[in-house]
């Protein structure tokens, strides 16, 4: 599960959710701490499901069956209640910021600039609301710097992306936003551009992940969930902002460069 949190399974596995998975989901995120103590059974009678569907349910999410999914969420509940005592979603956040910053300060994108300089056209692909608010971000900056972006939608079934991808050449560059780059809806988008040998940049969380592995480029951010069980919905997303902006204004600086050892 390389230590994902069941929220991230949930996300990761969105899509072949049914709605009897939906209101399992919902009994497990409303009682986790007393999921532990609970028999396959029981659960399925106060889930209001079957044990059919329980059992389906956890393999769809990449369990064996209940047994595994409920020690998975014992274990969760206990390291939940560890972080509650040490720590805050404020300081949590600051340090997502620290953490990006320590990698921007650190990382070399020359590579990434010469082929952004080079190339004939730049897209973003983005994955969820908040991806889709940092390719805006992204294609933005570009545009002020004058490098023109066009995004376009995450799914490979779309008329948009079926008529660009007829016209990529293997100089264009594709950004992918993914927040955990695990969305294995991206494989389909991803088996195509390789096809096309285009240029990927992958922007996803600091975690290994299965996106960052299949780019050609990556950029990262620290974003994390709220320590607190109750806060489960809520993740910071504003390193993603500074890295796109560091980005952007790294390539200005890189420009620049270039010019000045030409003179």
């Amino acid at each position: 599960m390389n230590n994902m949190s069941f929220n991230d399974l949930l996300h990761q596995n969105y899509n072949q959710l049914s709605e009897t998975d939906f209101a399992i989901s919902k009994f497990i995120m409303e009682n986790k701490n007393e999921i532990g103590d609970l028999g396959v059974t029981t659960f399925a009678k106060k889930s209001l499901s079957s044990k059919s569907s329980v059992i389906r349910f956890s393999q769809k999410l990449g369990f064996t069956g209940y047994s595994e999914m409920k020690n998975y969420l014992k274990w969760e509940v206990s390291n939940d209640q560890s972080s509650e005592k040490h720590s805050s979603f404020f300081s949590q956040t600051l340090q997502d910021v620290e953490e990006t910053l320590k990698y921007i300060r650190e990382v070399d994108w020359t590579e990434i600039y010469q082929v952004i300089e080079n190339c004939a056209r730049i897209f973003v692909i983005s994955t969820g609301v908040t991806q889709q608010n940092q390719a805006a971000e992204l294609q933005r900056m570009f545009l002020l710097i004058g490098k023109p972006v066009q995004v376009i939608p995450g799914s490979a079934d779309s008329v948009e992306f079926k008529r660009i991808v007829e016209q990529l050449a293997e100089n264009d560059v594709i950004f992918l936003l993914s927040l955990s780059g695990e969305n294995r809806n991206l494989e389909g988008i991803m088996n195509i551009l390789k096809i096309k040998q285009a240029l990927i940049v992958s922007i996803t969380n600091f975690k290994s992940n299965w996106l960052s592995g299949q780019a050609t480029y990556n950029l990262y951010a620290s974003s994390s969930r709220s320590p607190i069980p109750n806060d489960w919905w809520l993740q910071s997303a504003s390193s993603f902002f500074t890295l796109v902006e560091a980005f952007a204004f790294g390539y200005i600086d890189y420009q620049r460069g270039r010019l000045k050892n030409r003179h």
